[in-house]
């Protein structure tokens, strides 16, 4: 009877201390995939072997995350992949389309704009895991008073929620409701730019350019502080981004019909050695393709 009653303690305790291990294994997993380098991916210059790999690492970052939901860093690196995956593999591919192709360019469209607000939601929660109620005060509440709990240890947070969400928005503008919540999109880039105007080597004055100069003048755009914005975004990036120069022959050439300044823009972005910042070599090497190809079809952007 004895040994009966010690067993019947002993069971409960270790089927506790297994879920306890099982606990701190997935914790201590989840934890080094948050940390890891980002370089992995974006340190590659092989963009079609991301293309590839990144569907099965973001389902599998998904997952985990069913598993360890007290992780701000994981929720951060599955938005970020959703965010990179949506633009570089689904919007660049389907601007590439003909004319003739129209209904699957949008289809694409719409199938980005999901990805990025799968993204958005995914930062929005690691964000409430360090600032409780963060997301639902940035969406039904005031958006200044919700960025005061912002520290410098969230500025990626901002950016890639911020980029997330504008991308959405660009990726299908039919949707009104959504195109309507822009403005607490920039919010968030304007407290980001507070906090480190440097962040991403001029990643946040790229960001206003493409705003400026593609938003209608009632809403804000204004092409002089969009060239103001790239000059400072190229300046930043010391020449060690490409993104900028590509930035500026689709968004500010285009507009304003200046064929030999777009050449000039592209030439530029070729000159770039996307190995100068290891870290963004998959970035340049994507916006160098994009050069590449919008220098081959630069008829199609200067239509009479």
């Amino acid at each position: 009877m004895l040994k009966r009653i010690k067993l019947l303690i002993i069971l409960p305790l270790l089927v506790i201390a297994s879920c306890s291990i099982q606990k701190w294994t997935m914790s201590k997993i989840t934890s080094s995939l948050a940390n890891s380098d980002s370089s992995v991916f974006t340190g590659d210059d092989d963009p079609e072997l991301i293309r590839d790999a990144l569907p099965f690492t973001i389902k599998m970052y998904e997952t985990l995350l069913t598993k360890d939901s007290t992780n701000p860093q994981l929720f951060l690196a599955t938005g970020k992949l959703l965010c990179l995956y949506a633009q570089g593999f689904v919007l660049f591919p389907a601007d590439t389309l003909p004319d003739s192709l129209s209904a699957q360019k949008k289809a694409a469209g719409k199938r980005a704009k999901k990805l990025f607000l799968r993204g958005r939601e995914y930062i929005f929660r690691g964000l409430d895991l360090i600032h409780p109620q963060f997301s639902t005060q940035i969406k039904t509440g005031s958006v200044d008073s919700a960025l005061q709990v912002i520290t410098q240890s969230d500025t990626a947070y901002l950016y890639w929620c911020a980029v997330s969400w504008m991308g959405a928005i660009a990726s299908d503008r039919s949707d009104l409701g959504l195109s309507m919540s822009m403005k607490k999109a920039l919010a968030l880039m304007t407290g980001l730019s507070s906090l480190n105007e440097a962040f991403g080597g001029g990643a946040i004055n790229e960001f206003f350019c493409i705003f400026y100069s593609s938003a209608p003048k009632i809403m804000g755009g204004d092409t002089s502080a969009a060239r103001i914005q790239l000059t400072k975004a190229i300046t930043l990036s010391k020449d060690t981004r490409v993104s900028p120069f590509v930035t500026g022959a689709s968004f500010l050439s285009v507009k304003s019909k200046n064929r030999e300044e777009f050449e000039s823009f592209l030439n530029k972005a070729l000159t770039v050695n996307v190995n100068s910042d290891p870290s963004q070599r998959l970035q340049n090497t994507i916006y160098q393709q994009r050069a590449r190809w919008m220098l081959d079809n630069a008829e199609s952007f200067f239509k009479e």
